[in-house]
């Protein structure tokens, strides 16, 4: 047999190592505690609903009503037949426990970038120890950002089969390539997933460009055509989300586009610039990657590096806002390591492969695009007119692709310099590197004033005298991590001096260097993931414990009604969600006309008639320091009524300002206030399915819910006259269907959010049911592509147990 275990000895120490290595950062994991992610707490409260009736009922779970009145779960949450295949294979990476594996996913992949781009595999160990002890990482894992963390860490392996595949290792390149897609897509982090194409897309550039030279334009036309196939099966297993998504982001507040008058959304879809841009880089914060504390940190950063503002107010602050650069705020610096970004120029110097062009071109395209509003000339352009690129905000997270590169083109850097010891123009070019960088770090840190004032935007109100000394700390902490980032890139440049002088081994060069990037990155990762991060399981779970308002409202047996959370954040905090079905709730993602109706009718106080006409059965009072108290809605419509008329509207605001009443708790009698019992407002453009309808109610009329289901809903009505009901249901038009008497009917936007049906006169069943035909015709093409992967999987490996390799194109075998 071909395959020897034993060559691989070396490769399974050091990734043992690595996992020994994440659970040692993450100590409090093997004590039992929790992380307490702020993002994942949001997560389970919105995805509890969902959960909990699959549990029940085993049935598939494509929405839920636990928040904003209604929306698909698609985002966060879908419980139903598994057709990923390839999704165990991300359990098993995740076999050494949370938050661990969010290191050691990131070490293992890249590492086996390194194998493939033959890196020494000691030296490939550095890279990814690197990778994965940014600091980024750990601040977006330590408030649950965690797709975009295993998005981040599967990229590398997804690279490594690009690579393969353009070196013409077609079938192995495939697999890897094909797979590694279906993991990251399994995670569904677009905005990752998006700038990672800007990456693919210059190595593209570049492999084009040598094709061209070498006169191989075939081997690249086959290669480019076999990445687009695998990628394309890679995504195939995730169909189903991704479809279904692509269809909701049209109807949300990131997609779609509000039709008010005066409102800010972009009238091709997308996010307002305004939105989209608060978390943008500033230009001269692009020297944190290098100096992490060159602006301060956090904006809540440890009081002791401020001793002379904590001295002035008595000792008694545990957090100061140290950070002081244009973002709203910060949880702490990207940094990726004095000695990396050293490294990094290094390579451009010394790494001979066209490889370190497109690394140079994909990091400075990604660093100028982090800049977003400080850079408004060009990022302004490419919001407006690059696709998708609308949808996303928070231009400074770009930077997580040369976070990839940079220690990537750096282990390359000192595999170079291993081979090429004897070569004079290579210690010119580590001093040149190590004067280029330590050069600055001193420069910015000991001469920081000359360039900055020390002062942020949010320092406006504090008192002058307070605000001089924490300029005073915020240039000294600059000056300390300036000074302390040089001795790191001296040090490492010392160590290449020592081995190209052979006065050190090659052992003593590579544990030098590593030590060098484990002393810097790991206790500065460790500022903003600690024990402070973890509670005990108890503490954890107590998150989601009822107050006692809740356990009231929880006693009402009415399966199907709404509440009013007053007593959190009505529309930043998800935990309500938890308990109830909710009026508010949180969402990056909601849906653009309940956006509407929250910024017209329920932001500047609450419409007493659109609460009415949501159900909103209970509001929970009580402000922070005092115990919620429940108070009950009687005027609320119920799950559905019949209406006796109905008010055209020509447009969106004639729609919406026809919705106008008193607020919650006013008793002035407005004339022609919205009467949600008594009124049905309907869009004009609803009259083809209206036509001449003639309706009514009598007395006795009503419809009443029968069965509740989160993809379907059971009515009964009856109404000795033709009528119109209306839902207190939120309107969307991908999926919901209605049945009368399982006859389909047309469902009729009303009231801007809601859903309306004509019903007949008599007593009748009235059926809805969620039923998207993206998601179903979705899952066909998972299975197919799961099924297509791991067949591909078992090729590729088998050639490991093969006597002769399979044979390679003949422009391979040169």
């Amino acid at each position: 047999m071909q395959f020897d275990i034993k060559k691989y000895k070396q490769d399974l120490i050091i990734i043992v190592g690595f996992a020994v290595l994440a659970l040692l950062y993450c100590y409090p994991q093997l004590q039992g505690m929790k992380l307490n992610q702020h993002d994942n707490i949001s997560w389970q409260a919105m995805s509890h609903e969902a959960m909990e009736y699959h549990k029940a009922t085993g049935k598939d779970v494509l929405w839920s009503n636990s928040m904003f009145g209604g929306m698909p779960t698609y985002t966060t949450y879908v419980a139903a037949t598994n057709t990923n295949y390839t999704s165990f294979i991300q359990s098993i990476l995740q076999g050494i426990g949370k938050p661990a594996y969010f290191f050691f996913i990131p070490m293992l992949c890249f590492f086996l970038l390194m194998r493939v781009l033959k890196i020494n595999k000691w030296v490939g160990a550095i890279g990814s120890i690197a990778y994965a002890f940014s600091t980024y990482n750990g601040i977006i894992i330590s408030v649950g950002h965690e797709t975009k963390m295993l998005t981040m860490g599967y990229l590398p392996a997804a690279l490594a089969g690009l690579y393969l595949i353009y070196k013409e290792k077609w079938l192995t390149g495939a697999a890897l390539l094909a797979v590694t897609f279906a993991l990251i897509f399994t995670n569904n982090h677009f905005q990752v997933i998006y700038y990672s194409f800007i990456m693919f897309g210059c190595f593209g550039v570049v492999m084009l460009v040598q094709a061209i030279k070498e006169g191989r334009i075939k081997s690249f036309l086959i290669s480019s055509a076999i990445a687009a196939g695998a990628i394309a099966v890679g995504v195939g297993p995730s169909m189903p989300s991704l479809l279904t998504t692509a269809e909701y982001a049209k109807e949300t507040m990131r997609g779609g586009a509000s039709e008010l008058s005066g409102h800010d959304k972009k009238e091709n879809g997308g996010l307002d610039k305004e939105y989209a841009f608060r978390w943008s880089n500033g230009i001269g914060e692009t020297f944190c990657l290098m100096i992490p504390y060159l602006y301060g940190g956090a904006s809540g950063e440890d009081a002791a590096k401020a001793p002379k503002t904590l001295e002035a107010i008595g000792g008694s602050a545990d957090k100061l806002p140290l950070y002081w650069g244009p973002q709203p705020f910060l949880s702490g610096p990207v940094y990726f390591g004095a000695a990396v970004c050293f490294l990094f120029v290094l390579g451009l110097m010394v790494v001979r492969s066209p490889h370190k062009w497109w690394i140079l071109a994909a990091s400075a395209i990604c660093i100028m695009m982090s800049w977003g509003k400080n850079f408004e000339g060009i990022n302004y352009f490419l919001f407006d007119h690059i696709p998708y690129l609308n949808k996303f905000r928070t231009p400074s997270m770009v930077l997580v692709i040369p976070q990839f590169l940079f220690p990537l083109l750096g282990a390359w850097a000192i595999n170079e310099v291993m081979e090429r010891r004897n070569d004079p123009k290579v210690w010119q070019n580590i001093k040149l590197a190590a004067g280029i960088t330590a050069g600055l770090c001193l420069l910015l840190g000991v001469g920081g004033s000359m360039f900055f004032d020390f002062t942020g935007g949010s320092d406006a109100r504090m008192q002058p005298e307070m605000l001089q000394l924490l300029r005073q700390d915020r240039a000294s902490l600059a000056m300390t991590s300036g000074l302390t980032s040089a001795a790191y890139i001296l040090i490492t440049a010392g160590l290449l001096w020592a081995y190209m002088k052979d006065k050190i081994k090659p052992t003593m060069l590579i544990s030098g260097i590593c030590a060098i990037v484990v002393i810097d990155l790991i206790p500065t990762s460790l500022n903003y993931l600690n024990k402070e991060n973890y509670v005990d399981a108890a503490e954890y779970d107590a998150a989601f414990e009822p107050t006692e308002a809740d356990k009231a409202i929880m006693q009402d047996p009415d399966p199907y009604y709404r509440v009013l959370d007053l007593s959190r954040d009505t529309y930043n905090d998800a935990v309500q969600a938890y308990f109830h079905k909710c009026v508010g709730g949180y969402h990056p993602a909601k849906m653009e006309i309940y956006q509407d109706l929250i910024d017209r009718h329920m932001s500047q106080g609450f419409n007493g008639a659109v609460l009415d006409m949501l159900n909103t059965k209970y509001i929970i009072a009580g402000r922070r320091g005092s115990a919620p108290q429940p108070i009950p809605n009687p005027t609320a419509c119920g799950n559905a009524w019949f209406v006796n008329e109905v008010k055209w509207a020509n447009t969106a605001d004639e729609e919406m300002n026809s919705l106008s009443a008193p607020q919650i708790g006013d008793t002035t009698m407005v004339p022609g206030a919205f009467e949600p019992r008594r009124t049905a407002i309907i869009r004009a453009t609803f009259k083809n399915e209206l036509g001449n309808y003639s309706f009514g109610k009598d007395s006795a009329a009503y419809v009443r819910l029968s069965q509740y289901g989160l993809n379907d809903l059971a009515f009964t009505s009856s109404n000795s006259q033709a009528g119109l009901a209306v839902f207190s249901d939120i309107y969307y038009s991908k999926g919901w269907k209605a049945y009368v008497d399982g006859k389909e009917t047309p469902i009729i936007r009303a009231n801007y959010v809601l859903r309306a049906i004509k019903v007949p006169a008599g007593t009748h069943s009235i059926e809805f049911h969620f039923r998207p035909e993206s998601f179903y015709n979705g899952q066909k093409v998972a299975m197919a592509s799961s099924v297509l992967i791991l067949i591909l999987i078992g090729v590729a490996v088998s050639q490991l147990f093969r006597k002769k390799p399979l044979p390679t194109s003949p422009e391979g075998r040169r």
